[in-house]
């Protein structure tokens, strides 16, 4: 397998303190991507960047709260900050799917599901799209489930 250099590009990994998101930090900056480690969790995060500092790479953490549009716009001025005033790859991986009937889904949890899942990849692309364009090119990718495309049993309501 053969993998295209990211040397001299800045990545922005969203849920990248654990799981997929810290596998995507990890081999964005294997491939020499400066990545911004970005979750809720600074104690995780930090751990995520130490490996990667490690390992000869470049990386800095930076706090994501996705809780609202605001939210997700001074996130993404502050990945910015740390990315010399650019993000070039942004890959958006937060996010919640909590399994359950659909009947029994409160409001909350709903209203939870769609910011983190729905409306913080749409503003953040708003905010770093334009610069990826005014730069000539960038790449955004949406990491979703595969719950997406058929519910498993139990969900929805669906036995």
């Amino acid at each position: 397998m053969t993998s295209a250099s990211m040397r001299g590009k800045v990545a922005l990994v969203t849920g990248a303190t654990s799981g997929i998101g810290a596998a995507v930090a990890e081999a964005a900056a294997e491939r020499g991507a400066h990545t911004l480690v970005a979750g809720r969790d600074a104690a995780r995060g930090e751990a995520v960047v130490g490996t990667i500092r490690e390992r000869g790479g470049r990386a800095d953490f930076v706090g994501a709260d996705l809780r609202d549009a605001q939210s997700v716009r001074r996130f993404a001025r502050d990945a910015l900050g740390r990315g010399g005033g650019r993000v070039d790859i942004l890959v958006n991986n937060a996010g919640i799917y909590p399994f359950g009937p659909t009947a029994e889904t409160e409001e909350r949890l709903y209203d939870t599901v769609y910011v983190l899942n729905v409306k913080a990849p749409f503003y953040l692309v708003a905010e770093l799209a334009p610069g990826m364009a005014d730069r000539g090119g960038g790449a955004i990718v949406n990491v979703s489930t595969t719950a997406a495309a058929a519910a498993p049993v139990g969900a929805c309501g669906i036995d």
